[in-house]
């Protein structure tokens, strides 16, 4: 009898030792259904990564002069062509427009491609001065397009959008 009482106590003493040390040791079970979980990045589902407005070379300049068409502005200054096209498989999201008038007037940012011109913007202002408009959510051109910014009526300077590159969906 006294020896199943041992047995009896080595059996028992060893189960406790088993729960206790599983209540402190990681978890394979959690390390394994970790494993498992897998993102997809699609369309309907985007999975968010990294704000590529954020990325400095994904930023776009753009300077409208008169009546021309936007010449990007580049980091050094200069400015490689004189119309720029948003690039294929790219949208460009405009974020923030500032445009210098020299008087009262109104000034309009049309859009141009394959599909024509289009409006995008109209600002009427009743004095000169420095205006700068703020578009959280973004004017969108899409890829091949082209922008201008001019004087509906006089005496519209120059206007500078700054904005970002986006993969056109």
């Amino acid at each position: 009898m006294k020896r199943m009482g041992k047995m009896l106590a080595v059996i028992l003493g060893t189960g406790l030792v088993a729960v206790v040390s599983t209540m402190f040791n990681p978890r394979t079970a959690h390390a394994l259904v970790a494993a498992l979980v897998q993102v997809s990045n699609t369309p309907a589902a985007p999975a968010m990564t990294l704000d590529v407005s954020r990325l400095a070379s994904q930023n776009v300049q753009l300077l409208c002069v008169g009546t021309q068409n936007c010449s990007q502005v580049l980091p050094d200054g200069g400015s490689p062509v004189q119309t720029y096209i948003v690039p294929a498989g790219s949208s460009l999201v405009i974020t923030t427009v500032q445009i210098n008038t020299a008087g009262s007037g109104s000034v309009q940012m049309n859009q141009a491609n394959s599909s024509g011109v289009t409006t995008r913007a109209f600002w009427t202002f009743a004095a000169g001065g420095s205006f700068d408009f703020q578009y959280p959510a973004g004017i969108v051109l899409s890829s091949g397009s082209d922008v201008s910014v001019n004087g509906a009526t006089p005496p519209f300077q120059e206007a500078m959008l700054t904005g970002y590159l986006v993969n056109s969906q």
